[in-house]
């Protein structure tokens, strides 16, 4: 803006003809000419003019004449701040509030404002020491304890900014703002059933509140409470129809509750306004998936993967509703990707294991069995995996190991038990087969109808099976009454 060309109108009811005359005469007046001292009253009558009038820029154009005519007076300095920091204009304000307590060290607003300045900068423990300082001069000054306890969230010291908005709340039980921050508070410390009265009181002083009401829904969610959750929403969204989040947490809601098809129908909404959303796309195909819809869900899969081609969770996703539609290459290639990009997650590996051994690529299902137990050494699932891996590539010593580390780590475990007894006739090791077959019958003898038709065909292609470990096992059976006999 060039130094000629402020806009004169008056709008300002406060001002009859006369002062609107003479102030219009002084701006333009101050305007052509250098400051003196006898202009300080009438450039202070400016500034507030077009502070009053929202005129920042204005504003600031006459204050700095006002400092380089004044510039050891504290409030001069203040007064440039506050505009400074209106502007967004954070490093300058921050200067002018550290000059103007140069010249008054005790200046309360002063303080405060140099920690908002800095708040704004992401310099907390700076922001917390200037009010800290102010308090120490007004200890009772309700914007500064409100700013100490803002600046504790940001430093996530929940706890203690909790205390600090629940004083505030006893000083003055009508302030919304000091209820919803300590509802924020109980939120990060995972009370929501006080932050859940918190929100309701921000409600009764501010019924048309749609974050309050948006973040009660939040706060009845964590209880567990889906249907009230559903409904706190839906106030939400009453008050601002395209609150998203509103929409985004009201169909996770449904879809907690099972309501999966009111769940899809409300992340369409969704949709509408954050077309992109990842979160959205995914929690919709989870939704699909759960239906058995897994043409659907794989379609909001890719949808979610085209906003980020590396989130996990939906290659994830995709890969399970590929396997459930025998659709196996494609699902090894989302499990590989996914693994690729989270080496860490042993389900993602094991997912991964398990397409390739229904691929029958033995050897790859080994290494990914591997990394399961790897990354969790009593998977008992996965030891059991890569016993049975190991079995297919026949390397039967190395299985072993895997199905007698499931029994070590789950001894009851009847699964493993028999598992080892097929690697043990592998080996030829028929005594320690028929004692892993007893104690996995012992364990289930549910089992037992199985194990008939798993060695029933065995007398035709191996009959020394038949004879040193079939036979031996039956006549357990009988003997213990675990079988009776058909003939």
């Amino acid at each position: 803006m060039r130094n000629d060309d402020f806009d004169f109108s008056f709008d300002d009811d406060e001002y009859d003809e006369f002062e609107k005359r003479n102030i219009n005469e002084e701006i333009k007046r101050l305007r052509r000419e250098e400051p003196t001292f006898s202009s300080i009253a009438a450039l202070e009558e400016i500034i507030d003019y077009f502070m009053s009038q929202d005129k920042y820029e204005d504003a600031l154009f006459f204050a700095n004449k006002l400092i380089s005519v004044m510039p050891v007076s504290s409030e001069n300095w203040f007064r440039r701040g506050e505009i400074n920091e209106t502007l967004g204009k954070f490093e300058e304000a921050l200067e002018d509030y550290t000059r103007a307590l140069e010249f008054n060290p005790i200046e309360v607003d002063a303080l405060i404002g140099r920690a908002s300045c800095l708040q704004m900068l992401d310099r907390f423990e700076e922001a917390l020491d200037s009010t800290e300082r102010a308090l120490d001069v007004d200890p009772g000054s309700y914007e500064a304890l409100m700013n100490k306890g803002v600046i504790l969230e940001k430093l996530t010291r929940y706890e203690e900014a909790s205390k600090v908005f629940k004083y505030l709340t006893e000083l003055d039980p009508s302030d919304k703002d000091a209820w919803f921050e300590l509802a924020y508070c109980y939120d990060y410390l995972d009370q929501p059933d006080k932050s859940l009265k918190c929100y309701d009181k921000v409600i009764e002083l501010d019924p048309y509140n749609h974050r309050a009401w948006y973040n009660r829904g939040i706060s009845l969610n964590a209880l567990g409470k889906y249907q009230t959750a559903v409904e706190s929403y839906e106030m939400a969204i009453a008050i601002d129809e395209k609150f998203s989040a509103a929409w985004y947490n009201r169909s996770n809601a449904l879809l907690s509750m099972g309501k999966l098809r009111e769940a899809i129908d409300s992340y369409r909404t969704t949709l509408k306004y954050e077309p992109k959303d990842v979160a959205t796309w995914h929690n919709m195909a989870t939704a699909y998936e759960e239906l058995g819809e897994y043409r659907d869900a794989i379609r909001c899969y890719t949808e979610a993967l085209k906003s980020d081609a590396n989130h996990v969770e939906s290659l994830f996703g995709r890969a399970v509703c590929y396997d459930a539609m025998s659709m196996y290459r494609k699902a090894l290639g989302d499990f590989a990707k996914a693994a690729d990009l989270n080496p860490s997650d042993p389900d993602v590996w094991h997912a991964r294991g398990d397409v390739e051994f229904t691929l029958e690529l033995f050897e790859a299902s080994v290494a990914s069995y591997r990394k399961v137990i790897e990354i969790q050494p009593e998977n008992v699932d996965g030891w059991l995996d890569l016993g049975d891996a190991l079995s297919e590539c026949d390397l039967h010593a190395e299985a072993l190991e895997a199905y007698n580390r499931v029994i070590s780590i789950s001894p009851d475990w009847s699964e493993a038990y028999y598992q080892k007894c097929k690697c043990c006739l592998q080996n030829g090791s028929f005594e320690e087969a028929i004692e892993s077959a007893k104690k996995s019958l012992e364990l289930e003898p549910h089992k037992i109808s199985t194990f008939f038709q798993d060695f029933g065909q065995i007398q035709h292609s191996n009959p020394e099976i038949l004879i040193k470990f079939v036979f031996p096992v039956y006549e357990w059976l009988v003997n213990e009454k675990k079988y009776k006999d058909p003939r």
